[in-house]
């Protein structure tokens, strides 16, 4: 489902700060589900458990990204991802497009490499600092789209060839049943899904006791948490993640947030 791509997420104007991330998204073609950690790192390598990593662009709509989401040089921002996803949605919704997403994840793409490949010439050793694997970041818009969900992924490379930014986009397509996956410090929640080690079954196991005692209506969501939850307490790079957990449901219906830092998008 869900790519294994760029793994960490700058604190604000924190411009060579870097941390893992852990974003949960769960989805079928009637529901999205979305938890993440609230883990962000300063350029002097304290962690601060504050970042809102979850952007609301509309009633049925959102964004999270896995990777940087700020590149700053001497206090000034010279890319800021999530301002950037605001942005590239209202263009698509004054554009008149009738697929909002694909076309807000499309401009978002284009302007972040345009905003990166400057970068690259402002503060090249700066902008060096931000890639992960040679990924910058990867962005995720999710929502409602024509009445059903829909999800792109828009993940943003260095290619050594030119060498400058470029886009690589995806169209995840949903299922009828509810899918789990995640990006960033993704490898517990993988082997949890899969289910197929010891500490997988063991895990799977407890949630299904577990889960007898939470509403039907809030299970998919408390599932995503508790995949949020083993990663912090197990993950290997465990001091990566952490702080409190972020997690929405969207339907037809809307959004409906479940849990929510104060300070972040309403």
């Amino acid at each position: 489902m869900l790519l294994a791509l760029a793994c960490s997420v700058g604190a604000q104007y924190g411009s060579q700060s870097t941390t893992g991330t852990v974003v949960v998204i769960g989805w079928s073609r009637t529901k999205i589900v979305i938890a993440v950690d609230s883990r962000g790192f300063d350029d002097n390598e304290k962690y601060r458990d504050n970042i809102c990593k979850i952007v609301r662009l509309d009633g049925h709509s959102v964004f999270t990204a896995a990777g940087n989401i700020i590149h700053a040089r001497n206090g000034q921002a010279l890319w800021n991802a999530q301002k950037e996803a605001i942005h590239a949605f209202q263009e698509a919704q004054t554009s008149g497009s009738s697929r909002l997403l694909k076309t807000a994840a499309r401009n978002w793409g284009e302007n972040m490499v345009l905003a990166i490949n400057r970068a690259l010439k402002e503060d090249p050793a700066g902008s060096k600092l931000m890639l992960d694997k040679n990924i910058f970041l990867t962005g995720v818009f999710l929502g409602f789209e024509n009445g059903s969900t829909a999800m792109y992924q828009v993940e943003i490379v260095f290619d050594p060839a030119t060498p400058q930014a470029k886009e690589n986009f995806y169209t995840e397509h949903p299922t009828t049943t509810m899918e789990f996956g995640a990006l960033g410090r993704n490898e517990i929640v993988n082997e949890v899904v899969a289910g197929k080690t010891h500490f997988a079954r063991s895990e799977l196991r407890k949630w299904a006791a577990a889960e007898r005692g939470i509403p039907i209506k809030d299970r998919d969501v408390r599932w995503a948490i508790r995949l949020v939850q083993l990663t912090t307490e197990y993950h290997p790079q465990r001091p990566d993640v952490g702080g409190p957990i972020d997690a929405l449901e969207i339907t037809r219906r809307g959004i409906r947030w479940v849990e929510r830092k104060p300070g972040c998008s309403s």
